[in-house]
C-alpha cells in the first residue's frame, strides 16, 4: 500500500515538472490603439486653460500608451480664446502629444484678426510645433502671406507668437530682411491655400 501511494506521489510530482516545463501560451494581445472615423474632437489645453481647440477629422487614432492623438486630413481646425476663433489651421496629418502640443510636417494656419495665412513645413527632422504653453509656433520653415507681410515671404527657423508681435527667425549667423506693408489694402487679401 505505502509502496502504491510513492508511485502515485511520484507520477503527480512528475507530471507538475512536466507542465511547468512547457512553454506557456500566450494570449494575443490586443491592440491598445483607439481608432474613430469621422471624428470632432476638441481640445482643452492644460497649459493654456484659457484656448479651446476643435477639430474634425475623418480619421483619428489615440495611443494611450504615449498618450498621443494623430488627426487625419484636418481642414478645418480651430483655436478659439474667450468665444472668438484667433487662428484657424489645416494639415494632411496632426499629432497632439501628451503635452497638447500639436506637431505635424505641414500645418497651414490663418490668423483670423490680420488675415495672415501661415504655411508652416517640417525640414531637416525636425516637425513644426504648436506650442500650448508658450503660446508659439516653432517652425523650420515659414512662408507668410497676407496685408502685413506681402506675398510669400520666406524665414526659416522661426519661434513666434501665435500672433506673430514676437517672432524670431534664423538663428545665429543669418540675416532676415523682410517688408512689412504699413497700409491696410484688401485687395492683397490671400485666402489660404493648403
Amino acid at each position: 500500500m505505502f509502496r502504491l501511494a510513492l508511485i502515485g506521489l511520484a507520477l503527480v510530482v512528475g507530471l507538475l515538472i512536466v507542465l511547468s516545463l512547457m512553454p506557456e501560451r500566450l494570449r494575443p494581445i490586443p491592440e491598445s490603439t483607439i481608432t474613430l472615423a469621422g471624428a470632432s474632437v476638441v481640445l482643452y489645453p492644460e497649459a493654456d486653460p484659457d484656448a479651446v481647440w476643435t477639430f474634425a477629422s475623418p480619421a483619428v487614432a489615440y495611443e494611450p500608451d504615449s498618450r498621443t492623438t494623430v488627426l487625419r486630413d484636418v481642414q478645418d481646425g480651430a483655436r478659439t480664446e474667450g468665444g472668438e476663433v484667433d487662428f484657424t489651421v489645416a494639415s494632411p496629418e496632426l499629432t497632439i502629444d501628451r503635452n497638447d502640443n500639436l506637431r505635424g510636417d505641414r500645418i497651414v494656419a490663418f490668423l483670423v484678426e490680420s488675415e495672415d495665412c501661415l504655411i508652416m513645413t517640417a525640414a531637416e527632422g525636425a516637425p513644426v510645433v504648436i506650442d500650448q504653453g508658450d503660446g508659439r509656433f516653432e517652425v523650420p520653415s515659414m512662408s507668410i502671406t497676407g496685408p502685413t507681410w506681402g506675398d510669400g515671404t520666406n524665414f526659416p527657423r522661426v519661434r513666434a507668437s501665435f500672433d506673430l508681435t514676437t517672432f524670431e527667425a534664423g538663428g545665429p549667423g543669418t540675416s532676415v530682411v523682410t517688408e512689412l506693408l504699413t497700409e491696410r489694402n484688401d485687395s492683397r487679401r490671400t485666402p489660404c491655400a493648403s
